[in-house]
C-alpha cells in the first residue's frame, strides 16, 4: 500500500514540477555553494561513483550473486525487477518532463534533471536489500535507519554537486522506494500463491 502511495505521489510531482526551480530549490542550491569544502566534495563524489558505472554495477552484482548462489529464485527475481524497472521509469520520466539541470554542475550528468536517477537507484537498492536480506524484528529498524541515511546521502550529494534540484532528488528517492516496495510485495504474493497451489495439488 505504501509503495502505491509513493508511486502516485511521484506521478503527481512529475505533473506539477516546474521547469524553473522554485524559491526553496534556488536557496538550497545557493546554500550548497556556501558550504562547499574539499571534504564534502569528496564525499559527494564517492556517492556519485556508487551511483554510476562500475560502482553501481558492483552494488547490483554482489546482492544478485548472493541470491543466485543461495538459489533464492523469487528473491532474485524481485531484486532484478526492482533494479530494471527503477531506471526504466526514471528515464521515461526524464524524457517526458525534460526539466533543465542546475547551472555549472561539478560532474558531467547526462539527460534531463527530473527525477534523479542516482537517488532512485539508492532508494530502490537500499529498500530491496533490506527486504530480501534482513528478518522482520527490532534489528531491522537499524537497517532501515541506514537505508534512510544512504538514500538521503545520495540525494544530498546530487544537489551538492549541482547535478539536480531539490525536487529532482526528492522525486527520485520516492520513485526508488515505491518501486522496491511494490515489486517485493507483488513477488512475495505470487510466490505464496504458487506455494499454496503446489501444496494443494500434492
Amino acid at each position: 500500500m505504501l509503495g502505491l502511495v509513493l508511486l502516485v505521489l511521484f506521478v503527481l510531482l512529475a505533473f506539477i514540477v516546474p521547469q524553473a526551480p522554485v524559491e526553496l530549490e534556488q536557496r538550497w542550491n545557493e546554500w550548497m555553494s556556501d558550504i562547499a569544502t574539499a571534504v564534502l566534495k569528496n564525499i559527494a563524489l564517492v556517492f556519485n561513483y556508487l551511483g554510476r558505472g562500475f560502482g553501481r554495477a558492483l552494488l547490483i552484482a554482489v546482492p544478485a550473486a548472493v541470491l543466485f548462489v543461495a538459489r533464492r529464485r523469487w528473491s532474485l527475481a524481485a531484486f532484478a525487477l526492482t533494479e530494471a524497472l527503477t531506471p526504466l521509469i526514471s528515464s521515461i520520466t526524464k524524457a517526458l518532463v525534460d526539466r533543465p539541470r542546475p547551472p555549472a554542475p561539478l560532474v558531467h550528468p547526462s539527460g534531463a534533471s527530473f527525477p534523479s536517477g542516482h537517488s532512485a537507484f539508492a532508494g530502490a537498492t537500499a529498500v530491496v536489500v533490506i527486504l530480501l536480506f534482513t528478518q522482520v524484528g527490532p534489528r531491522r529498524r537499524m537497517w532501515w535507519s541506514l537505508a534512510v541515511l544512504a538514500t538521503a546521502g545520495m540525494a544530498w550529494s546530487r544537489t551538492y554537486l549541482h547535478a539536480h534540484w531539490l525536487l529532482d532528488v526528492t522525486a527520485g528517492s520516492i520513485l526508488g522506494v515505491g518501486v522496491a516496495l511494490i515489486v517485493c510485495g507483488g513477488v512475495q504474493l505470487l510466490a505464496t500463491r504458487r506455494s499454496v497451489g503446489a501444496s494443494g495439488a500434492g
